[in-house]
Order: structure tokens, then sequence, then C-alpha cells
């Protein structure tokens, strides 16, 4: 199967899901109401009724007169969203006139989407007569993680018609993923009608029986309500990934409604992605209500990517509001790593804002390896809103003073906006500069006119700079297009010292 319709199935089954909840929620309810303490065992499911809307089994009497033939007919579409569609439909009217043959069909099916999609389809049908049998079934052939949709969807059902029939059914799911769907799906229905019923049981449960995606899925139900105890809970009933996720997601929310209550509990996830996403939104929302007390923050967070970027992020709500303040905390810093980090990430900042005042205040940083690279993002910030002047005072700087990257930076953004003009503004340039300048623009300009490209390198004054814009226009017409590159090679009047220094490039 091509990669991207693997890539498709996932989606189309996960939505297949959702539509077969959706079905179930349309459902007469007849169960009982769900119970406000960790229920007693039932001794037996409920059989729910059929629904209304489930196909009818009056289907036109040709379209499954053969319904084996129909359905591979379906399979044999080459859309996959209509494939899937088809097959689905199909397969729902032979389920409403013959269950076990519909059954027996599946069984039979290669395993993939098609067998997985079947698959879900049938036990939502077995599942209404006889949970206990779909249990069974589904222990037996839902073997994959996208079979296994199935119990996400089957608990979700029953937690909402009948959550003790839900909680004694949930022993007959197989441990392991199948039965962390299941138990996330249970408790999630449960919390949104007795959130502390559903987290004492799913506190109670032995870790085999799904006690992680329970406790988390209960805590993440809460987190919204009462963030400040999903993260107490967490910290005492969970580890590793799941307590990382928890606590992530109700400091989350803490951040909207309390940032400096947050503020204090981002060292509780452990360095990595999460504590830095955290810190981030921490940083913002803390520093729109308080700069002061969130600069106090970022001083007491370890070193490391989060204070950087929680500082950041602190500095660039605060020059929004006072530029020039903010310009001269980072100054006074001590030197070091973060005052580094600090003056590179504000020069972004104030170089969109006022260019010109940002540059005086990089010039007046006080250390020597911090200014170059602060002046090359305040010149590539500029160049996003006036390319042609952030090229030109980057061009007219001593060397040292910035980073090369500064004027190719800058050029490109002109390139894009006035190829005509940048190419002029390189004809005027002289020396190194020239070079580095043709060298940069070259590729860009043989993207789409190859031949142009190389015949505007032929005008440039000096023969370095020439040199080295030819070599970079035709080293990406190499890549783009080979046999007409060195067609236009063994043609071209350039000199054979250099047609052989061409011709040798690799790609």
């Amino acid at each position: 199967m091509p990669k991207s319709l693997k890539r498709f199935w996932p989606v189309a089954l996960l939505g297949l899901a959702l539509v077969v909840v959706l079905l179930w929620r349309r459902e007469p309810r007849n169960a009982a109401v769900a119970p406000s303490a960790p229920p007693a065992v039932a001794a037996t499911a409920s059989a729910p009724t059929a629904s209304a809307s489930r196909p009818s089994a009056a289907a036109p009497a040709d379209e499954l007169a053969d319904p084996r033939a129909a359905l591979t007919a379906a399979l044999g579409k080459h859309d996959p969203g209509l494939r899937a569609l088809e097959f689905g439909r199909l397969l729902q009217l032979w389920i409403a006139r013959d269950p076990e043959a519909a059954l027996a069909y599946v069984r039979q099916l290669p395993r993939g989407p098609a067998f997985s999609e079947g698959l879900l389809l049938v036990l939502d049908a077995v599942s209404r007569r006889d949970v206990d049998r779909a249990l069974a079934l589904a222990a037996e052939l839902a073997t994959t993680r996208d079979d296994r949709v199935f119990y996400s969807a089957l608990f979700d059902r029953l937690a909402h018609e009948d959550l003790a029939t839900a909680v004694t059914k949930l022993a007959l799911v197989p441990a392991g993923e199948a039965r962390d769907n299941a138990a996330r799906a249970l408790v999630s229905q449960w919390t949104r009608t007795d959130p502390a019923a559903a987290l004492a049981w799913a506190q109670q449960l032995p870790e085999t029986a799904g006690r992680t995606a329970a406790l988390e899925s209960a805590l993440g139900e809460i987190a919204s309500k009462d963030p400040l105890q999903v993260v107490a809970v967490a910290q005492k009933s969970l580890t590793g990934p799941a307590l990382e996720r928890t606590v992530f997601n109700a400091l989350e929310k803490l951040t909207v409604t309390d940032p400096q209550g947050a503020a204090g509990l981002v060292t509780l996830l452990p360095p990595g992605e999460m504590q830095t996403l955290v810190a981030v939104d921490v940083a913002r929302a803390f520093a729109a209500q308080n700069v002061e007390a969130a600069l106090a923050w970022t001083r007491t967070l370890p070193a490391g990517n989060a204070q950087i970027l929680a500082l950041d992020n602190v500095l660039e709500v605060w020059a929004a509001r006072d530029a020039a303040a903010a310009g001269n905390y980072v100054v006074a810093l001590p030197p070091g790593p973060l005052q580094h980090a600090a003056a590179v990430g504000l020069a972004s900042v104030l170089g969109r804002a006022n260019p010109e005042q940002a540059i005086a205040w990089a010039q007046a940083l006080p250390a020597d390896a911090t200014r170059p690279v602060a002046l090359t993002n305040i010149v590539n910030a500029w160049a996003q809103r006036d390319p042609a002047a952030a090229t030109r005072w980057a061009a007219d700087q001593p060397a040292g003073t910035v980073l090369p990257a500064a004027l190719t930076g800058a050029l490109s953004y002109w390139l894009l906006r006035d190829a005509n003009g940048a190419q002029e503004f390189v004809g005027t340039l002289t020396g190194d500069v020239q070079v580095r300048a043709a060298a940069a623009i070259a590729p860009t300009l043989a993207q789409d006119n190859p031949a142009a490209a190389l015949n505007w390198a032929q005008t440039l004054a000096t023969a370095a700079a020439r040199d080295a814009a030819t070599a970079a226009a035709f080293a990406r017409w190499l890549d783009n297009a080979p046999a007409a590159a060195r067609a236009w090679l063994a043609a071209s009047p350039l000199p054979v010292e250099m047609k052989t220094r061409l011709a040798g490039a690799p790609h």
C-alpha cells in the first residue's frame, strides 16, 4: 500500500470510532444513572436494543445480492476516502441482515485497514446484543492499535448507559493497551458526572487493571476546575511520563487563572520539552501581570533552555510596554551565557520595532562576543520590513561588526521582494563582501532561471565574485536538472579551467 494511503487509514478509523460513539449516543437510554461512589460489580451486562438509526436491512435487492462481490468492488475503489465509506456502508447493511455471515467475512480478511474497519463495525453490532461475546471476539481479533479503538468506544457508551456494568466488564478486557483504552474512556465519562467518586475508584485500581490510564484520564478531566488538586494527586499517584503529562496539563490550565501560582510549580516537571513549554507560557502570562515578579521568578529556574526562553518571553512582553527599560535590564545582567542569550533574543524584538534604536542599544552591550550576534539578529528583523535598508547597513559595517549571515540573510529578503534591485546592489559591492553576497543570491536566482543567473554572474566586476556566483548558480542547476546543466556547460564560453572545475562538482 502506498505510504500516503497508510497515513490515511488511522485517521479514517478514529473518525469511524467517533461516528460509532455518536450513533450509540442517539439510542434510547434505559440504563441506570451513574452512581456517586465506586459501584458494585454487576452480575450481567444490559443488552441495548437495536437503534432506529442503524442501517436498515432493506437494501436494494441487487446491491447485496452478493455481499462479498459488492465489498470486493468497494475495496477496489481508487480514492481511499470513498473506499472506506463505501466498504463501511455495505458492510453495515450486511451486518443488519446477517451479522454472523458478516463476522465470518471479516474474519477471513487479511490484516490491514479493511479488516480493522470491518472489525470495529462488527464488534459494535455484536456488543449491542451481547457485550460479553463482543469482548471475547475483541480479545481474539483486536490485535493492533487501530483495532483496539473499539475498547474506547465501547466503554464510553457503557459508562454513559450503565456505569456499574461498565466497571464489571472492565475485568474482561485484556491487560495492556486494550484495558488502558477501556479504563480511560470509562473514567473520562464518569468524571463528568461525579469526579470525586471516579478519582477514588481509579486510585484503588491495581496497575494491571489500567490504574495509570484511569488516573490520568480522571485528572485530565478535573484539571480545568482544580489544577492544584490535580498536581497534588499526580505527585502522589503517578510516575514517569504519565506524571509529566498530567502536571503539564494542569499547569497549562492554572497558567490561565493564576500564572504566579503556576510559576511556582514549573520545576515539578523534569528538565525537557514539557518544562520548557510550560515555562514559556507561564512567563508570558506572569509578565503580563507583574514584570518585576516574573523576572525574579526566572532567576529561580535552573540554568538551561527553560530559563533562557522564560526570560526571553518576559523581556518580549516588557519590551512591548517599555523597550528602553527591557534593554537596560539586559545590559545590567552579569556577563555570561544568560546575558548573551537574553541580548540576542531581545535584539530581534527591538529590531522589529525600531532598528535604529536597537542598533544603538546593541553597540553598547558589554560583551564583545554578544554584540555581533545581537546586531545580526537586529538586521534580520529589520530586513523583514525593509530589506534594502537593512542590507545596505550590513554591507557598510567594518569586518567583525556583524556576522556574515547579517548581509546574506538581509539580501535573501530583498531578493524575494525585488530581485533586480538586489542584483544591482550586489554589482556595486567590492572585495570579499561582493564575493559573499554574489554566492549567496546566485542559487536562488538559478532556481527559476539558471541560464539568466549564470549570465548575471559574468557581469560582476571581479574574477572572484564571478567565479563564486557561477559556481553557486551552476551547483543549483546541476542539482535540479543535471543533463541541462551539463549541456549548457559544454557549450558555454567559460575558461577551460572553470569548466573543468564545474564539471567535477558533486551533485
